[in-house]
């Protein structure tokens, strides 16, 4: 990966960090990092490293693979983010930064670092979000959009003002299969609908689908 530095310059990020960091050898099949350690940056200088998450049990979700030239480990450090793993895929050499090697290179632009923060901010919550939804039974995906979508009316009433096919957007899906979740959750007295509304009649009930806590068959 290559960072534009101007319009006819090109730096890369060996460059950039020079004689920053600590060149370590991972063998493939090793973590280069670990969910839960502290976070630190890394140069990839060879090999192939798979950067992922642990979506559910006995499941992960890959983030992506990085190879030589790569950076990997900014979003979890910026994000103060400590569930991202870095595995060899084949044997992989590697310059590693530490946070504070990457706060001092970064401290004299104070504006280009928060912004990055925040950038990182997003990237991390979009892969939390992904990442627990990615194994989730159906209905609790779209009972969560409903109960994150949802405004409480001046009225008192709890109301998602989305039609069928935004909210199967959203989620990911067909509008039929989002047609079929609604439709139980309607016979379960969880909501009502009409065209382009969900009013939410039992948000106890939608709060606890919503965090898988109700099989989806007794819906």
């Amino acid at each position: 990966m290559f960072r534009n530095i101007d319009s006819t310059n090109r730096t890369t990020w060996s460059e950039l960090f020079a004689g920053v960091g600590q060149r370590v050898y991972v063998p493939a099949g090793s973590l280069l990092f670990r969910a839960g350690e502290p976070p630190r940056v890394a140069i990839v200088a060879a090999g192939v490293v798979i950067v992922f998450v642990h979506a559910a049990p006995r499941r992960q979700l890959t983030i992506r693979y990085a190879r030589a030239g790569d950076l990997v480990g900014v979003a979890p450090l910026l994000s103060r983010t400590q569930t991202w793993n870095a595995e060899a895929v084949t044997d992989t050499a590697a310059e590693v930064l530490s946070e504070s090697d990457v706060r001092t290179l970064a401290a004299p632009n104070v504006v280009a670092w928060a912004v990055a923060e925040d950038v990182a901010a997003w990237a991390a919550e979009l892969v939390r979000s992904v990442a627990e939804l990615s194994g989730q039974p159906m209905a609790t995906r779209v009972a969560r959009h409903i109960r994150e979508i949802a405004q409480v009316t001046s009225e008192g009433s709890s109301v998602a003002y989305i039609s069928q096919q935004r909210l199967a957007d959203a989620v990911g899906t067909a509008r039929e299969i989002v047609s079929r979740e609604l439709g139980r959750l309607r016979t379960a007295g969880v909501v009502t609908t009409t065209p382009g509304r969900i009013v939410v009649l039992d948000s106890t009930r939608l709060d606890r689908i919503a965090a898988g806590n109700v099989d989806p068959v007794q819906l």
